[in-house]
């Protein structure tokens, strides 16, 4: 297997829901990653597209409506759906065209335009607009589900509604210094604390909305780009994870978990993350800087545990403790996180791996970390899907 690097990057800043075409923000986004890599469009030998599941045929067939934009070319181009974590099939998927020798340079990319209200397991085909379906929302949302697992977490670990309300004022002060976040205000505690509950003991500042947003990257192993490149990175790991059997997870789409946990839980993202610090020959203890999805405030905390950084229920004290900040000993989120973005499905993942190249390319102004040289992208989606990506420099 060859080396593969990450030479371009380009985001469409993320935001409420747009009537906008989804490959308009695609194509934001891929003109970004081709000027930052300073290539020609024909040099992408492989696509790699996120599916946008809200759009109809036209969202099924991402890849090809890209092209569409930029030329038809003849390359392969494959369409992937892994709910929220199908940005990191997509990568996963160009690093491995790219380290096998099938092609030498790859585009990934993924575009969504979220449907209104918040995301759930069971969605209703509403209007359709020549080839674009706007979908309507149904059953329990997401938020129902994160604050069991909360509440469970509260009387397992004496986790307060401090501790909740912490997390969003530590990524509102990234967020509100990121120029492609969504929301830019930085929250006090007070304020946090304030707000009204959407789901007890989930408060509004404490879960991510769904968002309209795009992410691309370009991957090659071909050394005279990787040469001429600004800062590659290098992709040490990319993976997926599925869930494993006895996960005591409620999992979005059920009403019930198993009475005595025989597996980690969100197994889908212990796997991930065990399989990549395997690939990449390291583990949690090397990681300078980590992108985990806090869809809500209980997910910061829980994915510190689930993916290493801490044993379980120690995560409230990492935060406490100020070992999470981009000073301390892991920054966590220096993006800002889900918090101050949102969910994009087909996106995220590659923005996550984005903001861990950015922090590798010392691109982050006030959000920069100190000589970081390792990165962990972490993400999931429903039904026990998760991936994760770890880069160096």
């Amino acid at each position: 297997m060859r080396d593969v690097y990450i030479i371009g990057t380009g985001i469409h800043p993320w935001l409420g829901f747009s009537e906008t075409v989804f490959a308009d923000f695609a194509a934001v986004a891929v003109d970004g990653a081709l000027r930052d890599a300073d290539i020609e469009w024909q040099k992408i030998q492989s696509i790699m597209a996120g599916i946008f599941i809200y759009g109809g045929n036209a969202g099924h067939l991402s890849g090809q409506y890209l092209e569409s934009i930029f030329g038809e070319t003849g390359v392969p181009v494959v369409n992937v759906y892994n709910a929220c974590a199908t940005g990191s099939a997509a990568i996963r998927m160009a690093y491995n065209s790219v380290a096998a020798g099938e092609t030498d340079t790859s585009l990934a990319f993924g575009a969504d335009v979220s449907p209104k209200g918040f995301l759930t397991a069971k969605s209703d085909n509403a209007v359709q607009d020549r080839d674009v379906i706007r979908w309507k929302m149904g059953g329990m949302p997401n938020p129902i589900y994160w604050a069991l697992e909360c509440r469970k977490r509260m009387a397992k670990y004496q986790t307060t509604e401090e501790d909740l309300a912490m997390v969003k004022v530590l990524m509102s002060e990234y967020g509100s210094k990121n120029p492609d976040a969504r929301f830019k205000k930085a929250y006090s505690l007070e304020e946090v604390m304030n707000s009204v509950y959407v789901c007890d003991p989930l408060r509004l500042y404490e879960i991510c909305p769904v968002s309209t947003g795009a992410a691309a990257v370009i991957v090659t192993a071909d050394k005279a780009l990787i040469e001429k490149a600004d800062r590659p990175v290098k992709i040490n790991a990319t993976t997926m994870g599925s869930a494993m059997y006895g996960d005591p997870t409620i999992r979005i789409s059920a009403l019930s978990c198993p009475a005595r946990p025989e597996a980690p839980m969100l197994s889908e993202s212990y796997s991930a993350s065990r399989q990549a610090y395997e690939k990449a020959g390291i583990g949690p203890e090397d990681i300078d800087v980590l992108e985990l999805p806090d869809n809500s405030s209980w997910h910061y905390l829980v994915y510190l545990e689930t993916c290493g950084f801490c044993d379980e229920g120690e995560a409230d004290k990492m935060l406490r403790d100020g070992e999470t900040k981009i000073e301390g000993k892991l920054p966590v989120n220096p993006s800002g996180g889900f918090s101050s973005h949102g969910e994009a499905l087909s996106a995220q993942a590659l923005w996550q791996v984005i903001e861990c190249a950015n922090q590798l390319r010392e691109r982050c102004g006030e959000r920069q970390v100190a000589n970081p040289k390792v990165a962990m992208a972490q993400t999931y989606g429903l039904m026990g899907n998760s991936g994760t990506t770890i880069l160096s420099v």
